[in-house]
């Protein structure tokens, strides 16, 4: 090829010029829109048009004012189907072309970001000015329990109904492109064999573009009507390079059939088979992963669907002198129309309806779609069941005390779509890519198609074309957008079915890093109560049982090298005893209720000086859990790193905690770690593989081996690449579903004996706590149960504002702080709050009326 020093330049300048352009329009400032107040003067709304973005995408409220954000969707699919609020841990659905309010609290000043379900398109909330004293940064769980309580299991019915409407319509769309594109591919291809094979009017342009054309406009209207509306947002994503690659081969190849002429000898071949195979093709795409989605939220979903649509309402009101299991005697009713106090009948063999206690009769139970604990338990008149579970033996009646949105199977489910709206850190990294990923892309496709112009090949134009078409084709930003909310998404899903709720994206990739377990006795590791044929004579702590369960747990984590610690206000004597039999490492004992929290923070501050002193960063295994029951010790779940919440199986909104387990085994805790494992694992598979894909992918389709192997990679085989890539990721994630969490809960030891006789060779180191009062308690006499003195001393402190130079007390571990210039400090309620360091600081403001209820 002759060089043409002047083409070449005019080249380079125009793709530097049109570098310039796209950069200065996708990442030039926004003007945000400005809320309004509603009619009431007292809530603050915006709509916001939810079609291939956000518009507007960046909207301005006022800080300290409820706030209602009408969403707009005029579109359907699964990308924008939900908006997710990560700082609030907000997850909302949006059904399709319908119009959706979302409802959110005062918030202070600052910026809320919010992005669709599949992390692709974003959006801005900007509070602004001075919030009243009272408002401070509210946290996922208390952002998500201000909002109106949504039937989470009937929302998660809708989805699906959507979804299912979704598969129907691409099915039918994949059905028209693949009988329009089949022909004018298969000649395409023979042509290009062997010209002799098909008959000249089979190739002729004009046919290909009566063919193709209901192609790109009917069945790519999908994607094209999401595309470029999201480029006009300054939000691009897999849709948005899918449009304009087909749209530039589309008019190319149109204008090859009106005008031939305008193009150079060599550049005169359209690319119709080209256009409807990729539509085709990203059509099939979108259509295996819809398919495919529909598995990653499958273990909440069979949850819901065990909730039978009907119930057994009894006709009198008491089940006193009635027979109550003649049909004659109840009405069968739909499970919506049931109301808080009616009293229903349930027989042997059936689902409980919803939660509530038993009034008469008993029954053997099936719990472990709640629980996760395979064994039934026995109830009887006065009991609690929960909705869902199984009368495996029995008849009962029950009062239902609670219905709907308030059931545990629907708070379960709020709380995974709770923990799902949260982020991973790990997820950072991709957010960041994913930011700058499709504008990147655009820019390597015009420098690739100014090079190729410039100092291609003959033909050159065809060449650039190709290759800057394959360039948009083939790059999945949606690659590195669902790398980890799927993974995320199927592994709470499954924690779930296995009675461990977890609260967020966070916890869920931390838990993995435990490194000591700090244990409360009573009611956690022991089961808290005397039995009916127990010695009165002897103290009831002496006759307090280990669980079952608990030898086999503490074993296992000692197997793994994580360290086991006991918290416990008993003697020193009674706790050793507790601890040997299960096999702890170390016992705290005789500790004041208000101290477990100066503890766990006594142990972290050992372990960061400890780092310190070494001069190495944390080890992968460093940080501390506690392990409680979730009421009467929830400054020291908020203070440790994760903190892990026992359940009695009717429990779930657990706000201190960061998991709840259902069942109330300690087993629970190495499934959480085993969850965390696998969730991570296969996390990594799927960065690996989005990031993989596409810095492959691209260079290649941008030519790099041409001038090695004379190929350039074909805009159809770009597509199908696309197309399969997302499907990749699905299909990886629904592998957790296999996920074995209950493995390991052993190790190498077998069974409840072996574990007990292994523990009881293990001789903990006992700890006496010998702070005979804890230096924020100044009068013991007003509180003579000495329950929660950090809390209850917290609020007597603040009530006195103490002065410079002064001294308070951390509502969180309990210490003494100086009160000075220094100090670190929180607002509440027009209240200052001192801390002893900032990890304080930080739980306290996850969850303030905790500490200071």
């Amino acid at each position: 090829m002759e060089f043409n020093l002047f083409s070449t330049a005019a080249a380079l300048i125009a793709a530097a010029a049109l570098t310039w352009l796209v950069l200065r329009f996708f990442f030039g400032e926004q003007k945000a829109a400005s809320g309004a107040m509603d009619a009431s003067g007292k809530r603050q709304t915006a709509t916001i048009t939810v079609k291939g973005g956000y518009s507007p995408a960046v909207v301005s409220m006022r800080a300290g004012t409820p706030i209602t954000l009408t969403f707009d969707r005029q579109e359907t699919g699964e990308c924008t189907s939900h908006v997710v609020f990560g700082d609030l841990g907000l997850d909302a659905m949006l059904p399709g072309n319908a119009v959706t309010d979302v409802e959110l609290p005062a918030l202070p000043a600052g910026e809320y970001p919010f992005a669709c379900g599949m992390n692709m398109v974003h959006g801005l909330l900007k509070v602004e000015g001075n919030a009243s004293a009272g408002t401070d940064k509210p946290h996922p769980l208390t952002a998500s329990a201000e909002a109106p309580m949504v039937d989470s299991a009937e929302a998660e019915r809708r989805e699906a109904a959507e979804r299912t409407k979704e598969i129907t319509s691409l099915t039918r769309l994949v059905a028209i492109g693949t009988v329009l594109t089949l022909p004018v591919f298969i000649v395409t291809m023979l042509h290009m064999a062997n010209p002799m094979l098909v008959p000249h009017w089979m190739v002729n342009p004009w046919l290909q573009a009566i063919l193709i054309t209901p192609v790109m406009f009917y069945c790519g209207h999908p994607i094209h009507a999401v595309g470029f509306p999201a480029l006009a947002h300054r939000s691009p994503d897999m849709n948005s390079l899918v449009s304009l690659g087909t749209s530039a081969a589309y008019l190319y190849s149109l204008v090859t059939c009106v005008a031939p002429q305008v193009f150079p000898e060599g550049s005169r071949e359209p690319y119709f088979e080209s256009v409807g195979v990729v539509i085709t093709l990203v059509l099939v795409g979108r259509l295996l992963e819809t398919k495919a989605r529909e598995g990653t939220g499958k273990a909440v979903q069979s949850l819901i669907k065990l909730r039978p649509r009907t119930a057994h309402k009894l006709n009198a009101a008491s089940p006193e002198n009635v027979e109550w299991l003649n049909p004659a005697n109840f009405t069968d009713m739909d499970i919506d129309t049931i109301a808080v106090g009616d009293l229903l009948v349930v027989k042997n063999g059936e689902r409980v309806p919803t939660d509530g206690i038993i009034v008469a009769g008993n029954a053997s139970i099936d719990e472990s779609m709640i629980t996760g604990e395979s064994k039934p338990v026995t109830k009887t008149t006065g009991a609690a069941v929960t909705g869902a579970t199984v009368l495996l033996k029995g008849d009962l009646v029950m009062q239902a005390t609670q219905v709907g949105a308030s059931t545990v199977l629907s708070q379960i489910a709020a709380m995974v779509a709770r923990a799902q709206a949260t982020k991973a850190p790990v997820q950072r990294l991709a957010d960041r890519i994913a930011r700058y990923f499709v504008p990147a892309v655009m820019v390597i496709a015009i420098w690739t198609f100014a090079i190729w112009i410039a100092l291609g090949p003959a033909p050159q134009l065809a060449h650039a074309l190709i290759t800057a078409v394959s360039v948009l084709i083939i790059a999945c930003p949606c690659a590195l957008g669902l790398a980890t909310p799927l993974s995320v998404t199927v592994s709470l899903g499954l924690g779930a079915t296995n009675g461990v709720l977890v609260t967020s994206a966070k916890a869920l990739e931390q838990a993995r890093r435990i490194g000591t377990v700090v244990f409360d006795k009573t009611g956690t590791i022991t089961r808290g109560v005397v039995d009916t044929t127990a010695d009165w004579n002897k103290p009831s702590y002496e006759q307090d049982t280990v669980k079952e369960g608990s030898p086999e747990a503490i074993a296992a984590l000692r197997a793994r090298g994580i360290r086991t610690v006991m918290l416990s206000g008993d003697k020193a004597e009674v706790a050793g005893r507790i601890a040997r039999e299960v096999g702890i490492d170390t016992v705290i004992c005789e500790v004041k209720p208000d101290g477990k929290a100066y503890w766990i923070a006594k142990l972290q501050r050992e372990r960061d000086e400890n780092t310190a002193t070494s001069g190495s960063s944390r080890a992968p295994h460093d940080l501390i859990a506690r392990v409680g029951d979730g009421i009467n010790d929830a400054p020291a779940l908020a203070q440790a790193d994760l903190g892990i919440a026992i359940g009695t199986g009717t429990d779930v909104a657990m706000q201190s905690a960061d998991v709840t387990l259902m069942s109330g085994d300690l087993r629970g805790v190495i499934r959480t770690i085993n969850l965390s494992n696998a969730t991570m694992r296969n996390i990594r598979e799927n960065l690996g593989w989005a990031f993989g894909y596409n810095i492959i992918g691209i260079p290649i389709a941008a030519g790099v081996l041409y001038p090695f192997t004379g190929w350039l990679l074909s805009p159809m085989i770009a597509g199908l690449a696309m197309a399969l890539s997302s499907v990749c990721l699905v299909l990886n994630a629904n592998r957790l579903h296999a996920a074995n969490i209950s493995g390991g809960t052993t190790t190498d030891i077998t069974g409840s004996a072996a574990a007990t006789t292994t523990a009881n060779t293990i001789e903990p180191t006992v700890i006496v706590d010998d702070r005979t009062s804890l230096n924020h308690v100044t009068d013991q006499s007003k509180n003579p149960t000495n329950k929660e003195n950090t809390m209850d001393m917290g609020m007597h402190m603040h009530h006195n504002a103490p002065a410079d130079g002064e001294t308070a007390t951390d509502p969180v571990c309990g210490m003494t702080v100086a009160v000075n210039d220094d100090a670190i400090t929180r607002e509440y309620e027009g209240k200052s709050y001192y801390f002893c360091g900032e990890h304080c600081a930080t739980n306290f403001a996850k969850a303030p009326q905790i500490f200071l209820s």
